[in-house]
């Protein structure tokens, strides 16, 4: 069986802020602070709706978020490209050396005209993508462009110049792919007489 537990004393609630210590009794001039001190907390306690929730600007976010994407799309765009515009660079760089075996074969009289059809068809290929010849014969010497294989003194000439090319220098879309490789002819030194 269960026992039974005894009552529990009632609890009683007193307020001591405002109360006589001499009587124990509440002051008449506590009961209407007490009254009004009340009526505060009851309206303080009592909100008139739904707590307010700090405004939250979506349309601003929205187009904040649209012009974050708009740059990341324009981002990507250029990167895709720089990445085409680099294998192409590489591709053609490695085809070069064939144009170079190509153009020596014709030079030696070799292949007939089946490899000279392939050779032209092969440099408008190249030409399409963007690909030109560096001039370099019988042009002034411009180390920008130009590689220096040897140099020799020409009395005919006032400035340094490109006599002869050993190797066709190219740019593929106005970037240079490879310099061209020239002999460059230049004035001769004037013999400056050492007094002593």
């Amino acid at each position: 069986m269960a026992e039974q537990q005894p009552p529990r004393p009632p609890i009683r609630i007193e307020d001591k802020r405002h109360s006589s210590p001499v009587s124990g009794g509440v002051s008449p001039d506590a009961e209407g602070s007490d009254q009004e001190a009340s009526s505060e907390v009851s309206e303080q306690a009592a909100p008139s709706g739904p707590p307010a929730e700090p405004q939250h600007d979506y349309r601003d976010e929205a187009l904040r978020l649209r012009a974050e994407f708009a740059n990341y799309r324009n981002r990507m765009v250029r990167e895709q490209t720089a990445m085409a515009g680099r294998a192409a660079q590489r591709m053609v760089e490695a085809l070069l050396p064939v144009l170079d075996n190509f153009e020596a074969a014709l030079a030696h009289g070799e292949g007939g005209p089946g490899i000279e059809m392939v050779f032209k068809q092969l440099r408008a290929t190249l030409a399409d993508e963007g690909l030109e010849e560096i001039p370099a014969e019988g042009v002034p010497f411009d180390p920008v462009v130009h590689e220096a294989y040897e140099a020799h003194e020409d009395p005919e000439v006032s400035e340094p110049v490109s006599a002869t090319v050993m190797r066709r220098g190219y740019r593929l879309k106005g970037h240079i792919v490879r310099h061209a490789m020239v002999s460059v002819a230049r004035p001769p030194e004037a013999d400056e007489a050492v007094e002593s």
